[in-house]
Formats: C-alpha cells, sequence, structure tokens
C-alpha cells in the first residue's frame, strides 16, 4: 500500500525541492519561514484581543476559512492543468537564476538522483501542492469543525484534561490550522509570481 500513499501524495514532494543557496534565500522562506512568524503573529493576536486560543471555537472565523478554501481549490485545479498542457517557448527549460533540484527515484530501481526542474515542472509541483494542501486542509477544518465541540466536552469533564485542552492542545491546533493556511497564502503568492513574472520573461536575454 506504500505505492498508493506515494502516488496520492506525490505533490508533496513539492517541500523536497531545492532552490536558493540559503535558509533566508530559498524558497524555504515561502515554505516554512514566513507561515512560522505569521502563524505566531496569529496566535499572538489573538491572546492580546483577549480571544479564546482556539480555532474551532470561532464559527465565523471557520466559515470564512472555508469558503476562501471551497474558492481556491477549484482555482488550484484550473492553474495546475493549464500549466501541465501550456505551450509556450522556454517553459520546459530549466529555471534562471539557480537550478530548482528534486531528489527522485530511478525508474528502473537503481538509486536516487538529483534532477534539475524546468519551469513547468516546478510551477506544477507549486499548484499540485496547494490543490492537494487545500483539499486536506477543508477536510480537516470541516472535520474539527463538527466534532471538535463534542471532543471539548467529553474531556471538560476532567480537571486535568480541561487544563491540557485549554493551555497546550487549542493552542498548538490554532498554530497548526494557522501555519497551513499562511503556508497556502505565501506558496500562492510564490505561483501567482511564476505565472505573472517568471513565464512572461522566458524568452528574455538573460542579463
Amino acid at each position: 500500500m506504500i505505492w498508493v500513499a506515494r502516488q496520492l501524495f506525490a505533490p508533496i514532494k513539492y517541500l523536497r525541492i531545492r532552490h536558493g543557496d540559503s535558509l533566508l534565500r530559498s524558497k524555504r522562506v515561502y515554505d516554512f519561514v514566513l507561515p512560522g512568524i505569521f502563524s505566531a503573529c496569529t496566535c499572538g493576536t489573538f491572546w492580546i484581543l483577549g480571544f479564546r486560543l482556539s480555532v474551532f471555537d470561532h464559527n465565523e472565523l471557520v466559515k470564512r476559512i472555508l469558503d476562501l478554501l471551497a474558492l481556491m481549490i477549484v482555482f488550484y485545479v484550473a492553474a495546475l492543468a493549464a500549466v501541465a498542457t501550456f505551450e509556450r517557448k522556454g517553459i520546459d527549460n530549466p529555471l534562471r537564476g539557480g537550478d530548482a533540484v528534486l531528489r527522485v527515484r530511478n525508474h528502473d530501481g537503481g538509486g536516487y538522483f538529483d534532477k534539475k526542474l524546468s519551469y513547468r515542472q516546478f510551477i506544477s509541483y507549486i499548484f499540485g501542492f496547494l490543490s492537494l494542501l487545500s483539499l486536506l486542509l477543508y477536510i480537516i477544518v470541516i472535520f474539527f469543525g463538527v466534532a471538535w465541540p463534542e471532543i471539548e466536552c467529553v474531556m471538560r469533564n476532567h480537571r486535568a484534561a480541561t487544563y491540557i485542552l485549554d493551555n497546550v492542545i487549542n493552542p498548538i491546533m490554532l498554530f497548526f490550522v494557522s501555519f497551513l493556511m499562511w503556508q497556502l497564502i505565501f506558496t500562492s503568492m510564490l505561483g501567482i509570481y511564476f505565472l505573472t513574472e517568471r513565464i512572461q520573461t522566458l524568452n528574455d536575454p538573460e542579463h
């Protein structure tokens, strides 16, 4: 069954792509650094404003997240389909200004090698990842939006569990959902940048 998971979650390979020469000059800024900073700021804002540090205690917020995700899933899948079939001179060339590299397995089972990605492959991984992330996040928010109040009721029957719920579990879940949402936002901005800027300059002379 491992091969099933590999196929279904293949877009997550996007997070393994190396592009840039250091942490703060690479795609990891969009993948992890900025989402982490903004998630911490989100939790801090909740705390300063006196809101409960539980994303699923705010029904209006949950509804807005679901509305946004429902819209973005369609956009991401459409963008992925467009990039995968787009015909433009240079789109299958390697990225300028530094290779985007993904470690992949040889089809003959002879180990791994570093594969340099083209513009088409890199952008496809971006929107494939965004499609999968938005779909999984949509399912997570729907499930916990319905189930979490019931889970909280059960846990609050125990004093120790109530303390852990309010001071550990709920803040962690708020940070987790915030991180995935900010990761979605910043990766979307990276994908839009490639669609609006980099693809339009594929055939420009390098300077």
